[in-house]
């Protein structure tokens, strides 16, 4: 059984946490209130992105590099849309950041209340 904030509670706060912390942090997609993934997109300055998944009380990172920025920032984009197949009530945040190599996952928490999958 899941143990953790809603969804939509976390989401808020940790837009908010970012922002204050100096970082340019959007809502993409908003997704359910209680439940849903939760994605973060890391567009880096350094033209590559990163995606942050929520997976039980860690995250996972799925990188993107290419030569072009755009096709990274494609290929990011058709890994989204097929994520959303398998959850239509996924959350998705971005975030710029100087460098998307910076685990940003250290800095933010999960939904879990505990650090058990």
């Amino acid at each position: 059984m899941f143990h953790g904030l809603k969804t939509g509670f976390w989401v808020r706060a940790t837009l908010r946490h970012l922002n204050q912390n100096g970082l340019m942090a959007v809502l993409v997609r908003k997704g359910d209130e209680d439940a849903g993934s939760v994605f973060i997109m890391l567009n880096g300055r350094d033209g590559r992105i990163a995606i942050l998944r929520e997976q039980g009380a860690r995250w996972l990172r799925q990188t993107f590099e290419d030569s072009d920025t755009e096709s990274a920032m494609m290929q990011a984009n058709a890994y989204l849309e097929r994520q959303k197949r398998y959850d239509p009530d996924l959350w998705i945040m971005e975030v710029d950041v100087l460098d998307s190599t910076h685990p940003l996952e250290h800095d933010i928490t999960t939904r879990r209340f505990s650090h058990e999958d």
